[in-house]
């Protein structure tokens, strides 16, 4: 069973996709390796990681996917239950979304990515919405940058609030963020948030902007020559949680 999700000829933009890939599982990890939009390949990963997880059922038809049902409960240390996500580049598992990364931020033109997403009768969920951009060098991932569309009550991001970068705008990028930084397993991450209750549902912005505006507040991931994966999809970390979804999500490598 798939997931309805927007369709046309395909012109690369959000809301444009032809999609190719349809499943359902029930699998704490299960990884689908086949989905497709508009011809290039991505992963999705049911990413049941989380110590208080306890089941999910997630379907998918391309890059769009539904968390028919989850339950869970966040981990003694803060931890999601899961994060259903789907990426392209190399990312968390063996498996590779082939769109063009990893690559070398030099050798970038930009890297654009868009997204979309829908609550359906979750607006209070304790979920997130979120990016995650994975950064390192050729071989290897340094750490992670992180932007939130939507910032749970009761949750926050790994790290600390930074004083001197909260309500911040990002160039070419549409609303203000708060960044918090610190580290995730002994990695640095930079994390972009929208203010609690400012959810944003849909948003396209080039991934090269975030890691310029790292740069110019100094907070750049050591050795983060090279974009190593853009993956998005919801950190959870309570259920139940029924009919969320992911409508359409791209990334166009130039």
């Amino acid at each position: 069973m798939g997931v309805a999700g927007a369709k046309s000829t395909g012109d690369g933009t959000l809301g444009n996709g032809d999609y190719m890939g349809m499943g359902m599982s029930s699998e704490r990890y299960y990884t689908a390796s086949d989905i497709k939009r508009n011809g290039q390949s991505y992963v999705l990963i049911t990413n049941g990681w989380g110590p208080g997880f306890q089941s999910h059922t997630v379907s998918w038809n391309g890059t769009s996917f539904t968390v028919d049902k989850m339950e869970g409960t966040p981990g003694s240390g803060g931890q999601p239950a899961s994060y259903p996500s789907v990426f392209c580049g190399q990312y968390s598992v063996m498996q590779k979304g082939d769109c063009g990364l990893p690559k070398a931020i030099t050798e970038l033109t930009s890297l654009r990515t868009g997204w979309r997403w829908a609550p359906n009768g979750n607006e209070n969920g304790k979920y997130n919405a979120a990016y995650d951009i994975w950064v390192g060098d050729a071989t290897k991932f340094t750490g992670y940058l992180m932007v939130w569309l939507r910032d749970p009550p009761g949750y926050q991001p790994a790290g600390s609030p930074n004083a001197m970068y909260q309500g911040i705008t990002v160039a070419n990028v549409e609303g203000k963020w708060d960044i918090w930084n610190g580290t995730v397993n002994g990695r640095p991450i930079v994390n972009w948030i929208r203010h609690e209750g400012s959810d944003s549902h849909e948003i396209e912005f080039d991934v090269l902007d975030f890691a310029r505006d790292a740069e110019m507040r100094g907070l750049t991931i050591p050795g983060s020559t090279h974009v190593r994966a853009v993956a998005v999809g919801f950190e959870i970390w309570e259920g139940p949680i029924t009919g969320l979804q992911s409508l359409d999500f791209y990334v166009d490598v130039k």
